[in-house]
Parts: C-alpha cells; structure tokens; sequence
C-alpha cells in the first residue's frame, strides 16, 4: 500500500485583482480632482494689477483716492530710522502720533532689517500699537 501524502502548499496571493482595484480608485480621484479644477465660484472677481487691460478699459471717473503712508524702518543696529534719518524713538512715536492725528484714515508702515532680533522689533511694534491702534503695519521683503 502506498502512502499517500499531501505536500502542503502555501497559499499564493495574486497581486493582479489588488492592483486592478487600486489603479481604479486612483482613475477615480484624479478625474474627481480633474473636474473641480475648472469650477467657477459665483460673485468672486479676483484681483487686478493696475496694469491690466480690465482696468485700462474701465474708464471710471472717480477713482479711490490714494492714503498717504507713513514709512519708517529699522536698520540693524536697531535704530530707527525716517525717509533715511535716524531719530530717537521718542520723536519717531510723536511723529506717528502727529502724522495720524491729520491722516486718521492712513497706515504706519515699518521694515525692520533680517538680522535684527524679532524681539527688538516686537518692542518697537508694541510702541507703535498703543499709538496707531490697527493702522499699524509690519512689511516684511523677502
């Protein structure tokens, strides 16, 4: 009598129905991602630069009038400085003071150096804020 034995097989996994069910779903999402890319949102006009044709054809009479600005910096050695000029802090915040008594409208505009410590230009805004309230504005370049 032969005995008969049963090799064991391990059983195989067959990649190719996974691959198929993955490349559907991804088929999937990018003709989704396709289809909302061209979608046009109602009442939104995006912005324009004062260059473009738009703006050239549109011969409005009374444009918005454009604020003054009041600009000042901070150089690297942490002096303040105005149109160039370096002047003490003291004068710099009755200088923002004066100017936004006639300009209440207008921003106070500063641009501090990289290489200073943030906490020194954090000390300066502070300054400017009890003055200028929201109209105070920190430019950064890069």
């Amino acid at each position: 009598m032969k005995s008969r034995v049963h090799k064991s097989r391990i059983p195989g996994v067959n990649l190719v129905p996974m691959i198929d069910v993955l490349m559907s779903v991804l088929t999937f999402f990018v003709i989704l991602t396709m289809s909302l890319t061209g979608r046009v949102i109602a009442d939104l006009e995006p912005p324009e630069s004062s260059g473009s044709p738009a703006r050239e054809a549109d011969s409005s009479p009374d444009p918005a009038p454009v604020l003054p600005r009041f600009e000042a910096g901070l150089n690297r050695h942490g002096e303040v400085l105005i149109e160039g000029n370096v002047v003490e802090r003291e004068e710099f915040l009755q200088a923002i003071a004066r100017f936004l008594e006639t300009h209440p409208e207008s921003d106070v505009m500063l641009t501090a150096d990289r290489q200073l410590n943030y906490r020194q230009v954090d000390d300066l805004l502070s300054q400017m804020v009890e003055i200028g309230g929201d109209r105070v504005l920190l430019v950064v370049q890069p």
